[in-house]
């Protein structure tokens, strides 16, 4: 069980051209921020209901920093009231505007894993991560990045690949190892004019030109796949590669969009509504309330969809290591039979990335440091351009 939470809701102090999370602000009733009654009914409940010992918090928004020091500091009260013997770990993904030295701290003191979003150097990042009246976020985040560093904050980077950044990921690569970053997340961007919630079928919609074009995005990742493997492996971690290495030594993906099933990555809003998903954060999909029991608690609908494959997809190649992708991006089931729109990238990432793969799995059966691969990596480059 894992919850992404979101104490400030929709708020925040950007306004992202294509933030997916603001349009909630048209679809709640509730405006109000998390308050101390269902935080401390969350904790409790979630804290129990974890049957490992190590317990996780995602803290997302929205912005979460605008909910304050105060109120992680309650967090931490609360957490420590409830834990037992179990281990509390606590992530916060931020857009990077509040922090200051307060904020670090506070952060290296309870010692906080931080996401922090930047989508590459100054021209690409402030494409679309812009504030209300329209200005450039960029130097923000950058300072944000600097005070993590200098008080020893561990970070991680996310960056959404847009129709306008994509045109650069070798660019958008170096950077992100320019200003410290060692973990490094992509998220392919598909956003239409039409709520996700609809499944659409055979409703008209427009894709928005925001998004990144499927098969630019298989290339993207494909270039710096290459990149990274020939230089970086084992120094550089960035999730999706990662999560094809350890699907295919026999451990199963550790990133929730290949995964045989969605389950377990549930949202919890401002005012303790449970949802199945941070992307279908809709009426159709909420679960239950922090007030209601939520030890049993499953994803009945996504878990549906996840399992509802095209015949296309159950006879490709590559349907052990990607199992359709995510629902959210099976835009069209009426024409495109339940097909992922990123299915062609996927496949172009997929025909570049499993030769290294398949190397790596022979390399670790016989007991050789999976770092060899990058020895070979001009070798394997070299077959498949052949």
């Amino acid at each position: 069980m894992h919850f992404t939470i979101k104490p400030t809701s929709f708020q925040c102090n950007i306004k992202c051209d294509y933030c997916f999370y603001l349009e909630k602000e048209h679809i709640f009733q509730h405006k109000n921020w998390m308050n101390n009654e269902v935080l401390e009914k969350f904790i409790k409940k979630y804290i129990d209901a974890c049957n490992t010992k190590s317990v996780y918090f995602t803290w997302q928004g929205g912005e979460p920093t605008m909910a304050g020091i105060s109120f992680y500091k309650k967090v931490i009260e609360l957490q420590n009231k409830y834990k037992g013997s179990k281990q509390i770990f606590n992530a916060l993904q931020t857009n990077g505007l509040l922090i200051n030295d307060d904020w670090c701290q506070f952060l290296k003191k309870n010692n906080f894993l931080i996401g922090i979003s930047i989508d590459g150097p100054e021209d690409l990042h402030n494409k679309y991560r812009k504030t209300g009246s329209g200005k450039g976020t960029f130097k923000k985040v950058l300072n944000a990045i600097e005070l993590f560093k200098q008080y020893n904050i561990e970070f991680n980077t996310l960056t959404v690949i847009n129709n306008y950044n994509v045109n650069h990921p070798i660019v958008v690569y170096e950077f992100l190892k320019e200003i410290g970053s060692k973990h490094i997340q992509f998220i392919e961007l598909l956003e239409t004019d039409v709520p996700n919630e609809k499944f659409i079928g055979d409703i008209k919609f427009d894709i928005i030109n925001f998004s990144v074009p499927s098969e630019s995005y298989g290339i993207f990742m494909s270039e710096i796949f290459k990149r990274w493997i020939k230089y970086d492996f084992g120094d550089i971690f960035i999730r999706q590669f990662e999560s094809f290495i350890s699907c295919f030594l026999g451990n199963g993906h550790s990133s929730c969009i290949f995964q045989p099933v969605c389950h377990d990555n549930f949202v919890i809003e401002s005012n303790g509504d449970i949802y199945e998903c941070d992307h279908f954060v809709y009426p159709d999909f909420k679960i239950t309330n922090i007030d209601e029991d939520i030890e049993n608690i499953s994803t009945p609908k996504l878990s549906f969809e996840k399992a509802n494959l095209s015949k296309e997809c159950l006879e490709c190649d590559y349907k052990s290591i990607c199992n359709g992708g995510c629902p959210k991006h099976r835009i069209n089931k009426a024409t495109n039979a339940n097909i992922s729109y990123f299915c062609h990238g996927y496949k172009k990432m997929f025909s570049t990335i499993v030769p290294y793969l398949n190397a790596m799995t022979s390399l670790a059966k016989n007991n050789i440091p999976l770092n060899e691969i990058s020895k070979i990596a001009d070798q394997i480059e070299a077959i498949n351009k052949a």
